[in-house]
């Protein structure tokens, strides 16, 4: 990382571009979560999106704001864990900034290597599967363990999937080159699947036993009194994919990710296209049917 004013980069075709906030009290707790676990889901989140796009991450700009009475210590673990994300994925960090603030926010802008192939959330075509990478659960399983003090055994388990979590930026290569959308999931599931509808203006099938539930929040559940299905639905950074995948190109898709050793799980379909608003257009998204499911699911909504 350099002094100047800007950083300069090769870039080769098309650059994917994103940029996401990581901000205490918001994203994070600093009592549940140590600084280098912090700095290394701070850049995670952003490697996600690019992993979305079927990409590959290259370089980060950071932004870090920090109250003066915060320990130097503690900014340096913060991106110590930063820089050991950046490893793992490939991620060099180009530059940056740092400004005095009330309470600890990060912000970071990446660039990544976009596919030969453009994936979007707007592909998607009627009778398209829907498959999800992994498991899920785990991570709002591990806030909850956070909250009531929580630390052995399956609790254990979930906290390290919500502090650390895993971009599947592999996935999302390997991918790539079958599906015809595809995001990840950083709000909940099915939030995520009403984006996806919303962008394809196609409505969307899910059945909800298909989902793959992360074992620590199977386990945790009853002592939760949740549901482990319903937590499945709602949990948020879990930074698994959501894609939906041509018929014809299924077996493909799940060779694929065979080869990496990833579980990709088919849990649910493309239904028909949104019906067109009788004045013209489209003034809502199409929904998201949850097969045999009764009762809301929400997701992470920052101004709700």
């Amino acid at each position: 990382m350099s002094r100047d004013d800007c950083a300069t980069i090769r870039t080769t075709g098309r650059t994917l571009l994103t940029i996401d906030a990581f901000i205490e009290n918001v994203h994070f707790r600093m009592r549940w979560t140590p600084a280098w676990m912090a700095g290394w889901k701070a850049l995670a989140a952003n490697i996600s999106d690019i992993a979305a796009a079927g990409g590959a991450p290259k370089a980060a700009l950071v932004s870090l704001e920090l109250p003066p009475s915060l320990r130097i210590s503690w900014m340096r673990e913060f991106y110590a864990g930063l820089l050991a994300c950046g490893r793992r994925f490939g991620v060099g960090v180009a530059g940056g900034n740092l400004a005095r603030g009330a309470r600890v926010a990060c912000h970071v802008a990446l660039t990544g290597e976009a596919p030969a192939r453009r994936v979007g959330r707007d592909g998607i075509r009627p009778g398209d599967l829907l498959a999800v990478t992994g498991t899920f659960g785990g991570s709002a399983a591990g806030l909850e363990s956070l909250r009531r003090g929580w630390h052995g055994g399956a609790a254990a388990d979930a906290i390290w999937r919500h502090r650390l979590p895993t971009p599947r930026v592999e996935a999302g290569m390997a991918l790539a080159p079958f599906v015809s959308a595809m995001i990840d999931v950083s709000d909940g599931l099915v939030h995520e699947a009403r984006l996806l509808a919303a962008e394809s203006r196609v409505a969307l099938v899910l059945v909800p036993g298909a989902v793959p539930v992360h074992p620590a929040a199977r386990a945790l559940a009853l002592r939760l009194g949740r549901d482990p299905v319903r937590l499945a639905l709602e949990s948020g950074e879990e930074y698994e994919l959501l894609a939906a995948i041509p018929r014809a190109r299924w077996a493909a898709a799940a060779r694929a990710a065979a080869r990496i050793l990833l579980p990709l799980t088919a849990v649910g379909e493309a239904g028909p296209r949104m019906r067109p608003h009788p004045r013209g257009g489209s003034s809502v998204p199409p929904p998201v049917r949850l097969a045999g499911w009764h009762g809301p699911v929400r997701g992470f909504d920052h101004f709700a």
